[in-house]
């Protein structure tokens, strides 16, 4: 016995001490900064003492590189650790909201996906630049809590964020102008922007410091519009040049607001289990925002050291001592294998990136990479890192080769001296470039083009209001079915029926058909508490549809059966629930043939209370050999979504179905939240019910899994905007 206690002991000291060592993740990118301008790597006009810090107190990387030379494509390469080429983000996405190929393509896994499965808390704050559809936000790509604004850029002052919603937008840079985003909801601040993001890192710091976290603190500072408050200008009256003072005082924001994260951390006893990396995510551009890249050449944009040399530190105590400078060539896709090995997490997909701490601490001596590669599909342009010697490639020339080692600043082509080197790393960039994608969406630079092909890009849907989009097929799909529900009215009797009386689940509500109407163009299931009589009362009946005299209340409940089904495909529901206790509104389909469950049942949604909790569900139903039902159910408290985006309950949502002759996968706003392998849902009798047709009900239920409707005050409303589906051609 005590062996066995003993044995525990040390499992649970181990198990506690593999917790503690699992480190607390901060990326915190600056965005424009150029490669001088900060003091570790050299500044004298702009004081970074907390900046510095995490370099004083771990690694300085002096031949650091960003994986691309502007914004977009740069942290599409940091959140996914791989070669922004490799999945088509080869260039800046344009602000375009109802556009879900413009931006991180799903194939990716992000550090915060990744980082998920070793249960991580996360958020991402500031820019986010990988896409402004609604699949694209960093809630649906594996963060927890965001809190910033989905474009490329943004103004700082809260003065000027006039704009309420994307839905307000006009042009591709009106994105600077919305409002910031808390999650899913839009909220008015009142602090400078950069002051704004430091504040909330500190706060989700605070309430996250006793589990893993990760944070991805992307500064817009110091990028464009040039803006300070005066609380940073005072501090550099003697800087003459106007746009260096503004920069010089923007980089200062974020110099205390590292400052007010380093202090938390220390304060909270994490500081010596938390890995800090800070950077820039691509070079200076000089002329336009009067940063500095020193003796580098070249600037944002282009494949010349300044363009893509960066200010890197890490600073990890528990791994990295302090003072330590590494010289040889690293990239920012390293941070995302530094961050999942030492977190013990296996990334989905294979890696560019290295995990950089052996190298930091001495555990190995050879270079993390024999090789690096950049490519701009569109001016072309190209470039290599392999040891000292730099190939690059601009536009119509012939290519040039530098040792960077000996020559900085990119200033003398010694191509024809060691011919064989620059032969060796052009074929090289040629073999690399054969196994990249091309671009799979059109770029900042092809703005005025992409207006012309898409002269919707910017009609968005209010969340809070019916869609005025037309239907967009899914690419090799096209329409099969729909109902818009644009008239005012009754429903079409050509495409629904309406189910009248009691019908299913010993519910409180008689089904009428008065209850389903159209106006302002919705479908609206109208529930009601008013008494209805029973024309089918029986006194002494078992049955409890005619044992009951009335009903207290009404509601509606409408289907396609005999005028629509379907066998595979995808179908689309947009609609707003009522959360109200006692509803149980539903999305769903039964098979035509055969009895219920035999039949076969699809539930894009139910909602009702489950274990006495408001319940989000996807389900699916066949039978077993006693013809009971055999569930495949997905429950999702709703708090869960509420808790994200108060407002939830008075949104519109998608509800949609992707069902092929091998699964049924079942998702709410892009989010799957069910898979049904469709292999493995025989009837007893061998019957497959999910390979034969197919039809849809809508419906308001009240009582029953809803719970109990008595203290919630009546009418509600169940709206529909549309319902589409979609078969592949």
């Amino acid at each position: 016995m005590k062996k066995i206690i003993w044995g525990l002991v040390l499992l649970s000291f181990f198990n506690g001490h593999s917790q503690a060592v699992k480190p607390n993740v901060i990326i915190i990118l600056a965005d424009d900064l150029g490669y001088n301008d900060v003091g570790f790597n050299g500044c004298l006009d702009i004081p970074t003492p907390n900046i510095d810090a995490v370099a004083t107190q771990g690694a300085t990387l002096t031949n650091a590189y960003a994986s691309y030379a502007v914004c977009g494509p740069s942290r599409a390469g940091i959140i996914t650790g791989r070669y922004q080429d490799r999945f088509g983000f080869s260039r800046n996405p344009l602000l375009a909201p109802n556009d879900s190929e413009m931006g991180l393509p799903q194939s990716e896994e992000t550090l915060s996906e990744a980082l998920k499965k070793n249960n991580y808390t996360s958020i991402a704050l500031g820019k986010w630049h990988l896409g402004a559809h609604t699949t694209h936000h960093p809630l649906k790509r594996g963060f927890d809590q965001f809190y910033g604004f989905l474009s490329g850029g943004h103004q700082y002052f809260p003065e000027l964020w006039t704009l309420n919603d994307l839905s307000e937008i006009k042009k591709q840079f009106d994105g600077y102008k919305t409002k910031l985003l808390k999650n899913y909801e839009r909220i008015d601040e009142t602090e400078y922007l950069t002051d704004a993001l430091s504040r909330e890192t500190v706060r989700f710091i605070n309430e996250n410091s006793q589990k893993p976290f990760f944070i991805y603190l992307a500064y817009n500072a110091p990028h464009t519009p040039l803006q300070a408050s005066e609380k940073y200008l005072k501090r550099f009256r003697h800087i003459k040049d106007k746009k260096r003072r503004t920069y010089a005082a923007m980089v200062s924001a974020i110099d205390d607001g590292v400052g007010d994260i380093l202090h938390k951390l220390k304060e909270k006893g994490i500081e010596e289990n938390t890995m800090v990396i800070f950077l820039s995510d691509n070079g200076g551009p000089e002329h336009h925002n009067a940063s500095d890249n020193g003796e580098l050449r070249g600037g944002k944009g282009d494949f010349f050291e300044g363009g893509i040399r960066v200010p890197f530190a890490i600073k990890w105590p528990a791994k990295i001592k302090p003072n330590t400078v590494y010289h040889q060539p690293v990239s920012t896709l390293d941070i995302f294998a530094t961050a999942t090995e030492n977190a013990n997490v296996t990334p989905k997909n294979k890696l560019d990136g290295i995990n950089l701490i052996p190298y930091l601490n001495g555990t190995l001596s050879k270079p993390p990479h024999d090789i690096l590669f950049w490519r701009n599909f569109d001016k072309p342009a190209a470039a290599v890192r392999q040891g000292k010697f730099k190939y690059v490639k601009i536009k119509k020339n012939k290519g040039l080769l530098f040792n960077v080692n000996s020559d900085l600043g990119e200033k003398k082509d010694i191509k024809e001296k060691d011919s064989v080197q620059f032969l060796k790393l052009k074929k090289a960039w040629f073999d690399w470039n054969e196994k990249m994608k091309s671009p799979s969406f059109l770029g900042l630079i092809h703005n005025k083009k992409y207006n012309e092909l898409h002269p919707d890009r910017f009609h968005i849907d209010s969340d809070f209001l019916p869609s005025t989009n037309l239907p967009k097929p899914p690419k090799g799909y096209s329409l099969l079915w729909n109902d818009e529900f644009n008239n005012d009215g009754s429903i079409d009797g050509q495409k629904w029926t309406n189910e009248i009386g009691f019908v299913r689940n010993h519910e409180l509500q008689w089904y009428k058909k008065e209850n389903a109407y159209l106006k302002d163009q919705v479908l609206v299931l109208e529930a009601r508490r008013e008494k209805v009589k029973n024309i089918h009362y029986k006194r002494k009946s078992k049955s409890w549809k005619q044992q009951r005299k009335d009903a207290k209340y009404s509601s509606a409940s409408v289907h396609t059966k005999d005028k629509f089904s379907f066998r595979y495909g995808v179908v689309e529901v947009r609609a707003k629930i009522d959360t109200s206790k006692g509803l149980w509104p539903a999305i769903w389909t039964l098979g035509i043939d055969k009895k219920w469950p035999s039949k076969g049942e699809i539930d894009l949604l139910e909602y009702y209370l489950y274990e006495d909790k408001p319940t989000v569900l996807a389900n699916a139903a066949w039978s077993n050999s006693l013809l009971k039902p055999i569930w495949n159910s997905i429950k999702i408290p709703l708090q869960k979504f509420t808790d994200k985006d108060p407002k939830w309950g008075d949104k519109f949502h998608v509800w949609k179905m992707d069902w092929t002759e091998k699964y049924i996968k079942l998702y709410l706003d892009d989010v799957l939240l069910n898979s049904i392998d469709i292999r493995n849902t025989l009837n007893s009798d061998g019957f497959n019910p999910f390979k034969q047709p197919h039809y849809v009900l809508l419906n308001l239920a009240i009582g029953a899994n809803g719970g109990n409707p008595s203290k919630t005050s009546f009418p509600r409303s169940y709206l529909i905007d549309y319902i589409r589906v979609y078969q592949q051609h």
